[in-house]
C-alpha cells in the first residue's frame, strides 16, 4: 500500500482555509448574521482574486482597505451585540452596507479582469536580477535627493495652479525610489539602517504636515516587503507584521492629537494651511503626544474606528435620493471626467467642493473648506446617486476595469518590471484604494499619475536604474 504523506505547506494552506470557513460559519450567530457572512465571504473572494506571490499586492491592498471601511461598522455592532440599525446612523444604513459590499465586489471583478493573468512567473527572474544589481548606498542618496525635489515640486505646484496636477504627479517619483530601496534592502539582506533613516525622515515629514502623510511611507514599505515570492516567511513576514502594528498605532496616535495640532498649525484660521515654523511644530507635536494617557487613547481608538467607517454618508444619501432628489443620470461621473481637462487649457473650470456635495445629497451639513475640512461621499455612494442601486453596479465594474488596466499597463509596459511594480503600487495606492474618495479626485488623480509614471518608466527607467546600480554593467533583461 503506498504511503500517504501530507506536506507542511499543504497542511498550513488547508488550515488557513478551514479557519476562514469556521469564522464564516460562526458569523451566522452574530447580531448581523447575513451581513457578516457576506462580508467574510467577500474577503475570501478578494484574497483568492488578488494574492499572487511574487507580484505587488497593491490590488489586494486596495480591495481589503475598502472592504474594511465597508464592513467595520458591522463588526463593531457585532461586538456590541446589536444590529447596525441601532448604531444611531441613518435608517437606510443596512441597505447602504449591502450596496457597498455589492459595489466593492463589482470593482474587484473589474480589477481582476483588467489586470489580466498573473505576471509573476514571467517577471520574477528579471525582478531578482535587477534587485541584485542595485546599490543600497546609491538608492539611499537618490531617496534623499528625491525627497527634496518632491517637496520643491509640491511648493511650485501650489504656487502655479495651472501646472499643479502634472507637477504633483511628477513628485510621485520619489516614492518609486523609496519602493526600490525597500525591495533591494530585503532582497540583499543589508542596508536596513539606510532604509530606517529614510523611513524616519518620511514619518517626520508626514507628521509635521497638515494631513496624515506619514501613512504613505508605512504602507508603501509594507507593500514592497510583500511583493516578493518569500513574503509569507522569514524576516519579510515578521517585518510586515511589525509594519501592520505600527500603522495602526501611529494612526490612533494621530487621531488623538490631530484636531488640536491642526488648530495650532493654522493658528485658528480654520484653513488647511501651515502657519508655524518647523521647530514650533515639533515642540507642539511632542507635547500633544506626551499628554496622551490611557483614557485619551481609548477615545482616539474609538474615533479612529468611526473615521474608518464610510457607509453612514451613503445611508444618508439613500434616504435623500431619490425620495427628495432624483437620480442624477451620470452627472457626478460626468463632472469627474470633466476634471481631466487641465486648468491651463480650461481656466474657468469650476472647483468642486466635496463637502458641499456631501451636504446636498446627504441632507445634513458637514464641515467644509471654511472649517478646514473636506468630506466626500465616496465614489460608490456617488455611483448610487447617479444611477440607482442596479445600474451603479456595471459602472463600478468599469471603474475596477480601469484600475486593473492601470496596474497592467504600468507593470507590463517596461523592460524593468521592478520599476513597474513601484509605479503601479504608488499610482493605485494614492488614487484608487479608499472608499471615501470622490470620483472627481480619483479619475483625475489616476489618469494624470498614470500618464506621468508611464512616460517616466518608458523613457527614463533604464537611465534611473543605471544611476543607482552597482559599479558593474547593468543588464537590460526582458521578462
Amino acid at each position: 500500500m503506498p504511503n500517504l504523506t501530507i506536506s507542511k505547506k499543504s497542511l498550513a494552506k488547508n488550515a488557513k482555509w478551514m479557519l476562514a470557513i469556521l469564522v464564516t460559519v460562526l458569523a451566522v450567530f452574530t447580531a448581523n448574521s447575513w451581513l457578516s457572512v457576506a462580508s467574510l465571504l467577500l474577503l475570501i473572494v478578494m484574497i483568492k482574486l488578488f494574492w499572487q506571490p511574487g507580484e505587488p499586492p497593491i490590488l489586494l491592498y486596495a480591495a481589503c482597505y475598502q472592504w474594511m471601511q465597508a464592513c467595520i461598522l458591522t463588526f463593531e455592532a457585532n461586538l456590541q451585540g446589536h444590529s447596525i440599525d441601532d448604531m444611531g446612523y441613518s435608517q437606510a444604513i443596512v441597505q447602504a452596507a449591502w450596496l457597498a459590499l455589492g459595489g466593492l465586489l463589482m470593482v474587484c471583478l473589474g480589477m481582476r479582469v483588467g489586470s489580466g493573468s498573473s505576471f509573476a512567473k514571467k517577471s520574477q527572474e528579471s525582478v531578482a536580477a535587477i534587485a541584485a544589481q542595485l546599490s543600497v548606498k546609491k538608492l539611499f542618496i537618490a531617496c534623499l535627493l528625491a525627497i527634496v525635489a518632491a517637496n520643491a515640486l509640491t511648493l511650485i505646484g501650489f504656487s502655479l495652479p495651472g501646472l499643479r496636477q502634472p507637477l504633483l504627479a511628477l513628485a510621485l517619483l520619489h516614492w518609486v525610489f523609496v519602493y526600490l530601496l525597500t525591495y533591494t534592502v530585503f532582497s540583499q539582506h543589508r542596508g536596513y539602517a539606510a532604509l530606517g533613516i529614510i523611513f524616519a525622515i518620511e514619518i517626520m515629514i508626514g507628521f509635521l504636515g497638515f494631513f496624515s502623510g506619514f501613512k504613505t511611507v508605512l504602507i508603501l514599505v509594507l507593500l514592497a516587503i510583500l511583493a516578493a515570492p518569500s513574503a509569507m516567511r522569514g524576516i519579510r513576514l515578521r517585518s510586515a507584521m511589525l509594519m501592520g502594528v505600527l500603522i495602526i498605532s501611529l494612526a490612533v496616535v494621530w487621531t488623538g492629537v490631530k484636531k488640536e495640532y491642526r488648530e495650532f498649525l493654522n493658528e485658528g484660521s480654520q484653513q488647511q494651511i501651515v502657519l508655524v515654523s518647523v521647530g514650533d511644530r515639533i515642540d507642539k507635536l511632542l507635547d500633544l503626544v506626551s499628554e496622551l494617557d490611557n483614557e485619551k487613547l481609548e477615545v482616539a481608538l474609538s474615533n479612529f474606528v468611526d473615521r474608518l467607517t464610510y457607509v453612514h454618508f451613503f445611508g444618508e444619501s439613500i434616504r435623500t435620493v431619490p425620495s427628495r432628489i432624483p437620480y442624477e443620470d451620470g452627472k457626478l461621473w460626468g463632472e469627474a471626467i470633466q476634471v481631466l481637462v487641465p486648468r491651463l487649457i480650461y481656466p474657468s473650470k469650476p472647483v468642486l467642493d466635496d463637502s458641499k456635495r456631501t451636504s446636498y445629497y446627504s441632507g445634513n451639513r458637514v464641515a467644509g473648506s471654511e472649517d478646514g475640512a473636506s468630506i466626500s461621499l465616496g465614489y460608490i455612494a456617488e455611483s448610487y446617486i447617479d444611477f440607482g442601486p442596479w445600474l451603479m453596479m456595471p459602472v463600478l465594474f468599469i471603474w475596477g476595469l480601469v484600475v486593473g488596466l492601470t496596474y497592467r499597463i504600468l507593470v507590463r509596459s517596461t523592460r524593468f518590471p521592478l520599476f513597474g511594480y513601484a509605479c503601479a503600487t504608488i499610482v493605485i495606492f494614492l488614487n484608487a484604494s479608499v472608499l471615501e474618495s470622490s470620483n472627481t479626485k480619483m479619475v483625475a488623480g489616476l489618469a494624470i499619475a498614470l500618464i506621468a509614471m508611464y512616460l517616466v518608466q518608458r523613457f527614463f527607467a533604464g537611465r534611473l536604474l543605471r544611476m543607482v546600480a552597482l559599479p558593474v554593467r547593468f543588464r537590460k533583461d526582458s521578462p
